[in-house]
């Protein structure tokens, strides 16, 4: 990584990113003025509450609901108005604004960090409550979900007819483009599961086809998180 040049940083440029320790330095510094977190499509989550406070300076219903739903790292914005939450999960998209005071996002975003956090200092793993989220404050994504590549949550591997009586022993994996790649391989992972398969062998398998047939392929953290949001539930 180059040194530090007061350049603007960019969601999208590794580049311009560093460890904490580099940034944090490079702000104590003079450098900048704030530490960013980057969302990079790599197991974390941000969820963005523009409106925390209302005008009598008590917590918002929606900041209360999401904040107590999520029970992770939360902390003041830098406006003092709204909030930042961090958790370990994955969306079935990039990022959204439903354009009413809540954002979330896992990849080409960056948010400006306080430091100035409340009831929770801790980035948990909290899958059920990012659904929760999307599902309540971004209903449109239902509608998505039944229009999108692959019929929604619907993904299939294809079974080839045998060749000189032998049977291959896996499946031909059509190519799943950027957009469709967490939804697909966490339906895939839904069948096997439903089909009795075992979480190594389930995350085996995801790794298969995350090589094979993913465009570009996910981070293994992110299909860490997928097998042990599908295998939670019994069968």
């Amino acid at each position: 990584m180059k040194a530090f040049e007061n350049e603007a940083a960019s969601s999208t440029n590794p580049q311009t990113w560093a460890t904490f320790d580099m940034a944090n330095d490079a702000v104590s510094k003079g450098f900048y003025d704030y530490c960013g977190f980057v969302f990079a499509d790599n197991g974390f989550v941000g969820i963005d509450i523009d409106t925390g406070y209302d005008e009598e300076g008590f917590m918002t219903p929606l900041a209360a609901d999401i904040i107590g739903k999520c029970a992770s790292y939360t902390e003041k914005s830098k406006s003092g108005r709204g909030f930042h939450i961090l958790l370990r999960g994955t969306l079935p998209f990039k990022g959204k604004n439903n354009l009413a005071g809540v954002e979330i996002y896992k990849s080409a975003r960056y948010f400006i960090m306080t430091g100035d956090t409340l009831l929770y200092r801790n980035i948990e793993e909290n899958q059920e409550a990012i659904d929760y989220v999307v599902e309540k404050y971004f209903p449109e994504t239902r509608q998505e979900k039944e229009t999108s590549e692959y019929g929604g949550r619907i993904y299939s591997p294809i079974w080839e007819l045998p060749e000189n009586n032998r049977i291959k022993l896996r499946p031909v994996y059509p190519r799943i483009p950027d957009g469709s790649r967490n939804i697909c391989l966490t339906s895939l992972a839904g069948m096997l599961h439903n089909q009795g398969y075992s979480k190594q062998q389930i995350y085996d398998e995801l790794i298969y086809c995350n090589t094979v047939a993913c465009e570009p392929p996910l981070d293994r953290n992110e299909l860490r998180t997928i097998c042990n949001s599908v295998t939670r539930y019994k069968r």
